[in-house]
């Protein structure tokens, strides 16, 4: 699959993560009955522990790194401006999506 620069910027600059790896060429999970891509699951859990992280300055688990979300995503900063990025490319990803599903 090749992604369109100027309709998705975010994801064109991050064509070299694990993430866009994964969430077009990963072999799909099943979740709750229905096939997931593995690049949008760790965007939802990652979501989550990463506002946990910034909201309430607690760690998710004992084992969890902000420099693990960093290097998957590929995106760069600290605190709010961490959340801000995943909030933005889970934007991103949910409007490419709904585009390829119409």
């Amino acid at each position: 699959m090749i992604i369109d620069k100027a309709a998705y910027p975010m994801l064109a600059a991050r064509a070299d993560t694990q993430f866009v790896s994964d969430l077009i060429e990963g072999t799909p999970m099943n979740v709750n009955g229905s096939p997931m891509s593995p690049g949008i699951w760790n965007m939802i859990i990652s979501k989550r522990d990463l506002r946990m992280w910034v909201q309430l300055k607690m760690k998710p688990h004992r084992h969890w790194r902000v420099t693990d979300v960093k290097r998957y995503f590929g995106i760069k900063g600290s605190g709010q401006k961490l959340l801000d990025q995943l909030l933005a490319l889970a934007a991103e990803v949910d409007k490419a999506a709904r585009k390829s599903e119409a």
